[in-house]
């Protein structure tokens, strides 16, 4: 950003001066002795004009007495990350990325926050400068190296030299993953300095990668003495408070995953005398317990979410919480705070009310057995179970018609043998069950957005969930694969691209190309974030939309459910949270939701390397998921595993990369690669440590 304050005559004679000293910082006396003694310029204004050089943005002051110029006039702020290749990047507000050149990436740590000046030439950044303002103290999970008294912890991946280890540690953890807090990274120094956090054990063994995996994302399997303490202190005794209505003699059941702890949700169901039916879907009321700035509080406000890896869950909250007292068990009484949706006979929308209540929940469903019971139009609740299901069917249609998104992702599970050994990977069906539940939550959530939108003018604060439409770069690129694979689309307006996105998925319907051009469009859409503005959601087709129903997993649904309680109250006077904390929380919440993403991939990755080390040196058919510079990714069908087979390991021909086309061509035999293309690959070798497989293609 180019500085527009003016510039005394002192300042503009020492800026030229810092300008003019093109090899580092001067201090003050360094700058003084430059100016000519008939200038009549005294040291303390010299200083002074330091200050305020640093002050308009004209100057850094790298270290304490040491100043530089800012030449270039424009200013990026940022984050310093480092991406999967190892390249430093600046990630600014907007979650865009500069790649920083080696030059000035010298004793950078991993969440420093920096500012980097430079000029623009076209799309070229030119950079001169990089400034720390903010040191950050990750934490690197690696492996240690210990010999003779010292240790140092490897971690390639996480763009650092090896980390110095400060303490003496044991021979007997070389070798073994751990934690380390970076302390520092001494400008001149060689190594940056660390501490171990935790050992997790030798590489390899699934209780050191899984506790390895959630460290490296950020989360912990423990919760802090003070947290488990306050939760070991609640009130467990149900009283039915005045502003709570009953529930607990309508007909209300859960439908959840069969291996489910905690249950967020309930529905329940009653006909009316005028033969309107009222359902009421009932959100475990988690802020009856965790008061706001408690101890519990500012645990799962860090926390942010659940995180779900292949054989465990790492809850938001401790498991007094999430699997006892906040969770809709069957066959005991629980808060919840809960919308009842009344709909006609031609299963329309009519009316809705929002309050707290108390349920008893009468069963507890899994998807698999609701499904069975709709199946076979037979077993407990089934009337119940159709007419919610005929209702979800008629509001599912309507989403469609307005243009919603018909994405499903695909979602893997894996059966372990008694030493979490993987000996199967199995692909979750998804049933019409899944889409009742999902349907009725999406009802209760945009119900919920839009009484918060309407209530007040203006509209108090409020967390949203928001979904923007594809960013147009991408959208091109995805226009000219879609074309290449033979499938066109339209990408005019937000109608037209909608019916354009759901006509791909309809013309690929059970064709090979159907899952490889899905989750190209999946790629290709902007992440879904939380935001403080009220806003659209795309992939929905919804004006605004909300988290509110699942507390016990997501942060930012427990704050909904804060600012909705005093607002049902026509307290818009006092509000929780101001309008600059609700959005300092969703970009938090955003964060932690990618991380939690980001490892439960990273399990996924893990168990299917470790299935696939079975199977080195055998033969399979394999479906071309990715083309780069580097090599082809592969995805052997049986087992849903990626590997990838590097361009330089194909003996038979030298293949290149045709950017433009998306694909490789061998240079003797013409012939060529592209996605969705079937090979023979052979399995090369399964790393466990870093969670890949390279694959060999075979002629």
């Amino acid at each position: 950003m180019r500085s527009n304050k003016k510039l005394s005559f002192i300042e503009q004679v020492v800026y030229a001066i810092l300008s003019d000293a093109r090899k580092g910082a001067l201090n003050v006396n360094r700058v003084y002795a430059r100016i000519p003694s008939d200038a009549l310029i005294e040291k303390d204004q010299v200083y002074k004009a330091l200050l305020s050089l640093v002050n308009k943005k004209k100057a850094t002051q790298p270290a304490k007495g040491q100043f530089k110029a800012i030449t270039y006039g424009n200013l990026l702020k940022g984050t310093a990350v480092v991406n999967k290749r190892g390249e430093w990047m600046l990630e600014d507000e907007k979650g865009d990325w500069t790649r920083l050149p080696g030059r000035y990436t010298e004793n950078l740590l991993p969440g420093d926050i920096i500012e980097i000046s430079y000029s623009q030439r076209g799309k070229r950044l030119d950079l001169q400068d990089l400034n720390i303002t903010q040191r950050a103290q990750p934490l690197i999970t690696g492996t240690l190296d210990v010999f003779e008294g010292s240790a140092y912890l490897l971690a390639p991946e996480s763009g650092l030299p090896d980390i110095e280890i400060k303490e003496e540690i044991s021979e007997e953890f070389d070798g073994h993953k751990a934690k380390v807090k970076v302390l520092n990274y001494p400008k001149n120094g060689r190594y940056p300095i660390g501490e171990i956090q935790e050992v997790f054990g030798l590489p390899g063994e699934h209780e050191t990668e899984m506790h390895a995996i959630v460290s490296e994302f950020g989360f912990s399997m423990h919760f802090p003495k003070n947290v488990e303490t306050a939760a070991k202190n609640i009130n467990e005794e149900i009283t039915l408070h005045d502003y709570r209505e009953d529930f607990r003699n309508i007909t209300t059941f859960t439908i959840d995953p069969v291996d489910a702890k905690d249950f967020d949700d309930a529905l329940s169901i009653h006909e009316l005398k005028n033969r309107n039916i009222e359902i009421g879907v009932h959100i475990a009321d988690v802020d009856h317990y965790v008061s706001m700035g408690s101890d519990i509080d500012k645990e799962a406000a860090e926390r942010a979410t659940s995180v779900y890896l292949v054989d465990r869950t790492i809850s938001m909250l401790p498991e007094k919480l999430s699997n006892d007292l906040c969770s809709l068990k069957p066959h005991v009484d629980r808060y919840s705070f809960s919308v009842v949706l009344v709909f006609n006979s031609e299963y329309e929308l009519i009316d809705h009310r929002i309050s707290k209540g108390v349920i008893h929940s009468d069963h507890r469903f899994s998807y698999e057995s609701a499904q069975e019971n709709l199946i076979s139009e037979s077993g407990e609740y089934f009337e119940e179970l159709k007419k919610l299901n005929n209702i979800a069917e008629h509001h599912e249609k309507i989403r469609y018609d307005n243009g919603a998104l018909k994405f499903e992702s695909k979602e893997l599970k894996f059966e372990l043998d008694d030493q979490n050994l993987p000996t199967k990977v199995i692909e979750k069906t998804r049933f019409e069950t899944h889409k009742l539940i999902e349907t009725f939550m999406l009802l209760a959530n945009r119900v919920i957005a839009e009484y918060v939108l309407k209530k007040n003018t203006p509209p108090p604060p409020f967390i949203y969930r928001t979904h923007d439409e594809p960013p147009a770069d991408k959208l091109i690129e995805f226009a000219k694969f879609c074309k290449l694979m033979g499938y066109p689309i339209h990408i005019d307006n937000e109608k037209v691209l909608r019916k354009s996105f759901n006509s791909l998925l309809e013309r690929t319907n059970g064709k090979p190309e159907q899952e490889l051009l899905q989750q190209m469009s999946i790629r290709t859409m902007a992440k879904a974030v939380y935001t403080g503005q009220k806003t659209s959601h795309f992939g929905l087709a919804f004006p605004f939309y909300t988290h509110f129903t699942s507390p016990i997993r997501r942060y930012p649904d427990l704050l909904a459910h804060r600012m909705l309680f005093k607002y049902l109250q026509s307290d818009f006077a006092t509000k929780p949270y101001t309008s600059e904390e609700i959005e300092a929380i969703a970009k938090h919440s955003s964060n932690r939701e990618q991380q939690a993403s980001d490892a439960e991939r990273a399990s996924v990755k893990y168990k299917l390397t470790e299935l696939m080390q079975q199977y080195e040196g055998q033969l399979f058919e394999a479906k071309v998921s990715g083309i780069t510079e580097w090599g082809i990714y592969a995805t052997i069908s049986e087992f849903h595993a990626e590997g990838l087979i590097r361009l330089r390991d194909i003996r038979f021909d030298h293949f290149q990369f045709i950017e433009s086309e998306r694909k490789v061509k061998g240079r003797k035999s013409k012939r060529t690669y592209q996605m969705g293309d079937y090979l023979h690959v052979k399995v090369k070798k399964a790393n466990t440590e870093n969670r890949t497989i390279d694959l060999i293609l075979v002629e």
